[in-house]
């Protein structure tokens, strides 16, 4: 005799979720292009954070952004925050692996469970706003996801807040919130499609935090492009560039991105030389998503790293990557700086083999219509073929990739491009692969 109804499946529950909050928002896509200025109503999202009484207090949240190395910087800064004994949450995007694992407790990936309770409570809200706004508009997938962060956060409890805002910061609901400590990284002529048009549009995009924040914590090259474009930063802290270290085989962004966080922390009381916190700032400066190598059973070397920008490279490592034989795989987007990177590793001795990837969210729905610019440099020719498309989910077509990119004498592979390839690259490795991750 059955007890009752079958519970029913988290990950068909969780699929369902996801489903709802990406709805809106795919389907006012296609008739959304423009700025994100004139685009986006972050004030929508907050207003209702705030009145479900989710708005966290300034003094525990430290904000994150910039256009390369924010992901890893919070990383950085919320692993030494958990080491120091304080409970932590941590808000990226996009996602690692998995969508949940975007919200972490402490180094926790959300347990399935806790981020359907969360939803549930919040999704009539999310329904009742997305019902009263104008036609094309949706709400956003990032706020929706802050909002569970934030509320899994004051269940928790947690000390601090540790939030990477999205592609920019002055129109995305993270991107507004009041913190204790802003953090900007590199400020790049990335996204200039929706943050710009110019760089000076993109550095007042990422330096708005500056004003609601009780700290700010920038590069020096974050603070020049901001200096020239007229923003004013005279009580900032500016972190210089570390000098360069032939034997760090971390990037140079890397080791800028530690040296943020440890200015973060010791912003925020907190000794990043103390042994337990310098050890969990190492570990976790080898297994960020954006960066790692791993040598499989079989003796091979594989790479990654993600760059959409050449300005971004470490033209030093891959000069010595290329002196080693290194072969690259490149996926990018026609809104990426395609041939900067092409050129970028052709200089380096690091021809390219470009990857066209397809898939059901973002602009890969469009396959091979987002990869025109990367098929017209690298399809011709037997020295950089192009293989694809494949689905962006296509683990075992990814291991050939690999393994074929590697040859019979398993010649070393480093991928480079996306976020979105690099989960493919990352996955290939750990199901496919037999790979050992290897120290920095």
């Amino acid at each position: 005799m059955s007890d009752g109804p079958a519970a029913p499946d988290a990950d068909a529950a969780t699929a369902c979720a996801l489903d709802a909050i990406y709805a809106g928002a795919m389907a006012a896509r296609p008739a959304r292009p423009g700025f994100d200025r004139d685009l986006r109503r972050p004030d929508r999202l907050l207003g209702l954070i705030a009145a479900a009484g989710l708005m966290p207090d300034p003094d525990r949240v430290i904000l994150v952004t910039g256009s390369k190395g924010k992901g890893s910087t919070a990383r950085l800064i919320a692993a030494g925050q958990t080491a120091a004994g304080r409970r932590t949450l941590l808000f990226t995007s996009p996602e690692e692996t998995t969508a949940l694992d975007r919200i972490r407790l402490d180094g926790a990936v959300i347990g399935a469970e806790d981020f359907l309770r969360h939803h549930a409570a919040l999704a009539p809200q999310f329904e009742v706003l997305a019902a009263g706004l104008p036609a094309g508009e949706a709400l956003s997938p990032f706020g929706q996801f802050l909002a569970i962060a934030l509320s899994h956060a004051r269940e928790a409890g947690a000390d601090r807040l540790v939030i990477e805002t999205g592609r920019g910061a002055a129109h995305d609901e993270a991107g507004r919130l009041r913190a204790r400590i802003g953090v900007v990284t590199a400020i790049l002529p990335e996204h200039l499609d929706r943050l710009g048009p110019t760089l000076a549009d993109v550095a007042a995009e990422k330096l708005d935090i500056h004003g609601r924040c009780g700290r700010t914590i920038l590069t020096a090259a974050a603070a020049r492009t901001g200096r020239e474009a007229g923003i004013r930063l005279a009580d900032a802290l500016v972190v210089g560039a570390p000098p360069v270290d032939a034997a760090d085989d971390r990037p140079g962004w890397l080791r800028q991105d530690l040296a943020l966080a440890r200015a973060a922390l010791l912003a925020d009381g907190i000794d990043p030389m103390a042994a337990m916190v310098a050890e969990a700032l190492d570990r976790m400066a080898a297994s960020v998503p954006s960066w790692g190598r791993a040598t499989t059973a079989g003796g091979r070397d594989i790479g990654w790293e993600a760059a959409v920008q050449a300005a971004s490279l470490d033209a030093g490592r891959l000069a010595r990557l290329g002196r080693a034989g290194w072969r690259v795989l490149l996926s990018v987007t026609d809104d990426k700086d395609v041939d900067g990177l092409i050129d970028a590793l052709d200089a380096a001795g690091l021809p390219a083999h470009g990857v066209v990837l397809q898939g059901r969210r973002g602009p890969l729905v469009h396959g091979p219509g987002v990869h025109r610019r990367l098929a017209a440099r690298l399809e011709q020719g037997l020295d950089a073929p192009l293989y694809g498309p494949i689905d962006h989910d296509d683990v075992p077509a990814m291991v050939r990739l690999l393994y074929d990119t590697g040859g019979a004498d398993a010649a070393p592979v480093l991928a480079v491009g996306t976020q979105t390839f690099l989960r493919l690259v990352r996955a290939a490795i750990r199901t496919g692969a037999d790979a050992r991750p290897q120290s920095p």
